[in-house]
């Protein structure tokens, strides 16, 4: 997938790397069917032990038919911030077949970074 409109994943690239407390540190874009993006997340623990996150996509997830999101845009920031490979869990790949949405996933190369 092409990403016109790299400038956002690279705000929510940051917005990850600022705020995610968690070990590993994801964010999420929310597009809508024009490519315009209509919510941004980003991964968070949910208890104070290991384990247990509630993961970026699916914040998205609930607020997807109001927002109209068709495609999301996952990225995973390492603790050198760099761009490392991630897939949607399977939880969140079948939510997302279920809702019709299309999950990708964010490479470095795909930023120029």
């Amino acid at each position: 997938m092409a990403f016109p409109k790299k400038y956002h994943l690279i705000a929510a690239w940051k917005k990850a790397q600022q705020n995610s407390g968690t070990l590993f540190r994801v964010s999420a874009i929310g597009l809508n069917e024009n490519g315009d993006v209509v919510d941004k997340a980003f991964n968070r623990s949910r208890f104070k032990r290991m384990g247990g996150g509630l993961h970026a996509e699916q914040q998205i997830f609930a607020r997807a038919k109001r927002k109209g999101v068709k495609t999301i845009i996952i990225c995973r920031i390492g603790r050198r911030n760099s761009i490392l490979p991630i897939d949607p869990c399977p939880a969140c790949a079948e939510k997302a077949r279920e809702l019709g949405i299309k999950i990708y996933s964010v490479k470095a190369a795909d930023l120029d970074v």
